[in-house]
């Protein structure tokens, strides 16, 4: 009796059941270190759009010729020196360029929305200077759709916020 439990067939079908349970129980453990793995992608992900954030404003604070520059250039970008509207161009594109970067993240999940509605309001402070309108309008054609999209829509909700005022 004891030959007939532990027959080769009985033997199969054991090694078959534990077999399918090692399966799950691994497919388990990689579905969890998947979800970990893409926490702490995020995480870094994210932390590399705010160090991107902080070398583009750094300047600014840092740097007085920079700053002095800066103010120069949102005011009068037409009195700027030949030198001087290639540094602006130069600017001007890694920061809208960092903006697209952002809209690519938080479009593919790596940014949430919360973070990525604070980034867009962040935007949308930067044109309310008109020198940056202009220069974005003149130079959309280097940048995604989607964010000239978003740079319009913004465009206009400050146009409809000014006529408001008045």
């Amino acid at each position: 009796m004891a030959s007939e439990m532990f027959s080769l067939p009985a033997l199969g079908n054991i090694g078959e059941f534990v077999g399918a349970i090692a399966v799950v129980v691994s497919l388990i453990y990689l579905a969890r270190q998947t979800i970990l793995n893409t926490r702490s992608v995020q995480a870094a992900s994210f932390n590399a759009m705010v160090q991107n954030s902080i070398r583009l404003l750094e300047h600014s604070f840092r740097d007085s010729e920079f700053a002095a520059f800066y103010e120069r250039a949102e005011r009068d970008p037409e009195a700027l020196s030949p030198d001087e509207k290639i540094r602006w161009d130069s600017y001007m594109t890694s920061v809208f360029r960092h903006f697209g970067n952002l809209m690519y993240q938080q479009r593919v999940g790596a940014l949430d929305d919360q973070m990525w509605e604070a980034y867009r309001e962040t935007l949308k402070q930067h044109l309310r200077v008109p020198s940056w309108g202009i220069w974005y309008r003149g130079h959309c054609k280097i940048f995604s759709t989607a964010l000239t999209e978003q740079v319009e829509r913004s465009l206009k909700e400050i146009e409809t916020e000014v006529a408001d005022q008045a």
